[in-house]
């Protein structure tokens, strides 16, 4: 692995990314509800902080997966070469369409509580809620297709050139196919892929630690 200091930095941000959407998990799931006074208790945390677990520290969330993700790309695109970039390529529209629909799910989730905390006399109405959670649902079904060709792709390369363990790559393809049975197994497939993410984030801080020992111990060429 070329270039160890944005490997390690890839590693910490992967891992902040995982951490920072943790507290979504923990707040709500979409498919929760499944009437309109059920939808209203949806939010009994409180509208702030559902808000905040499920907006505003997402934003951050976000920010170091695409970091998380630009890493990737990159030791993905050196380990195939300039002539044969197709997996990075592939894990890089993956990861940008698993960022993009992550936001819009995020922000259909949190339509609702929004409004109510901006706007004074909103009326609560169940039934709004029930229509943004499930635009939020699909909306993290069809973004974790994006994270399930990352993955599938970085497993692929994995495979074939060695740039990470090679047993993550029938691993990762597990966890691909996880990912995008989302729409059946919705908290698992979620879950296993932010698993894939810490996985690769540690393995990646753990290669570039090897390396800077490496390169302390090598002796000096006169």
């Amino acid at each position: 692995m070329a270039n160890g200091s944005m490997v390690r930095l890839g590693g910490i941000v992967g891992l902040l990314s995982v951490l920072l959407v943790l507290p979504a998990y923990v707040v709500g799931y979409p498919d929760a509800p499944t009437s309109p006074a059920e939808a209203i208790t949806y939010f009994d945390e409180g509208l702030g902080a559902f808000v905040f677990a499920n907006g505003t520290i997402p934003i951050f969330h976000l920010f170091f997966f695409l970091c998380f993700l630009g890493v990737l790309c990159g030791m993905l695109r050196r380990a195939e070469g300039e002539e044969a970039g197709g997996l990075s390529s592939a894990a890089l529209a993956g990861g940008i369409v698993f960022a993009t629909l992550s936001a819009a799910g995020l922000t259909a989730e949190i339509l609702y509580p929004a409004t109510l905390l901006r706007f004074e006399g909103f009326e609560p109405d169940g039934r709004h809620v029930l229509l943004s959670l499930v635009l939020s649902a699909w909306l993290y079904h069809f973004c974790q297709a994006g994270a399930s060709v990352m993955v599938a792709a970085t497993s692929l390369a994995t495979l074939r050139t060695g740039v990470l363990p090679r047993w993550l790559g029938p691993l990762g393809l597990v966890i691909a196919l996880l990912t995008l049975l989302h729409f059946a197994i919705p908290l698992l497939g979620a879950l296993s892929g932010l698993l894939w993410i810490a996985l690769v984030s540690t393995l990646m801080l753990v290669a570039a630690v090897r390396q800077t020992r490496t390169r302390r111990t090598r002796p000096a060429v006169r």
